[in-house]
């Protein structure tokens, strides 16, 4: 028997092993621990992106991120900040902290100050599959989403209610920049992404 975090996970696996015995067992966190996050969002746009570096899917991320993404959203907010957060950074993630505006701070003790200091939370996940814990946690901390279709896969969210969803990093630097611009759609959507993971 298999027991798979998503049905999008158990269609994957069928598609390989039609006899297959899949149960789904979706991922769930303390939505109380997340519900007390300090909240002291900064003076300057923040963008938050989390990660194990010892998962290459995060690491692609991260760099598309800076690479592709990062200098869009920069032409429209010159004063807008990263930070890369999480275990395990490489040489190559920390090499990404040269970027103009761009800070990698590493593992924190408790990731719900990470949380609380951003605006939005970017997960441009190109690669990999499962449902992202750090998706969850930030939805349950109030802090708005953009991602990519797989990187949200599994977690049943739909574009432009729960998160906003998109795919090339021209879509993406948009939709960040909108949510930075648009503190009452931050806010809808934060809302409407807490009581999907409640």
């Amino acid at each position: 028997r298999l027991v798979t975090m998503s049905k999008e996970d158990k269609d994957w696996i069928k598609k390989m092993v039609p006899e297959a015995d899949i149960s789904v067992v979706a991922n769930g966190i303390d939505m109380d621990f997340f519900e007390k996050t300090p909240i002291k969002r900064p003076s300057a746009p923040t963008v938050l992106f989390v990660g194990n570096y010892k998962w290459l899917p995060n690491v692609a991320a991260a760099k598309h991120l800076v690479g592709d993404i990062w200098s869009l959203i920069l032409k429209e907010l010159p004063d807008a900040k990263l930070k890369i957060v999480g275990r395990d950074p490489t040489s190559a993630i920390r090499l990404l902290g040269e970027k103009t505006g761009v800070k990698v701070v590493g593992e924190v003790e408790d990731i719900r100050q990470a949380l609380g200091e951003a605006h939005v939370m970017v997960t441009p996940i190109r690669n990999g599959r499962g449902t992202r814990y750090k998706i969850l946690e930030a939805m349950a901390a109030g802090l708005p989403v953009v991602s990519t279709s797989l990187g949200i896969e599994g977690i049943q969210a739909v574009d432009g209610k729960h998160a906003l969803i998109k795919d090339g990093a021209d879509e993406l630097a948009q939709a960040t920049v909108g949510l930075l611009k648009n503190k009452k759609l931050a806010n809808v959507l934060a809302e409407n992404a807490k009581k999907l993971v409640m």
